[in-house]
């Protein structure tokens, strides 16, 4: 089988096509529920306690969303302590939810 410049480009094309799709954000979400014991609004992290103890590290962004427990926007500070869900993407924070 002879393999022509065409056929190899696009083969090229396609390979480099789907490697691109792969990395794109896989939309797969990640709920942590807890104790918020940290949150450092310098280094834009939060440390997440786990209802099994196990501590989590989350990266804040500028899209973050943060709220009370009646879902009002809410300061990060403010939520220190208390029980928050917090649903992220790649370990960077899409919302920060206080619980009860």
């Amino acid at each position: 089988m002879r393999v022509t410049m065409k056929s190899l480009v696009l083969i090229v094309v396609l390979l480099a096509l789907g490697a691109g799709a792969a990395f794109a954000g896989c939309g797969v979400k990640d709920t942590h529920e807890g104790t918020l014991k940290s949150a450092d609004a310098d280094q834009q992290t939060v440390v997440v306690v786990g209802q099994d103890g196990k501590e989590v590290n989350l990266t804040l962004t500028a899209e973050t969303r943060v709220t009370d427990a009646a879902g009002k926007e809410a300061q990060l500070s403010d939520l220190v302590g208390k029980k928050v869900k917090v649903v992220s993407e790649h370990a960077k924070i899409d919302s920060i939810q206080q619980t009860a």
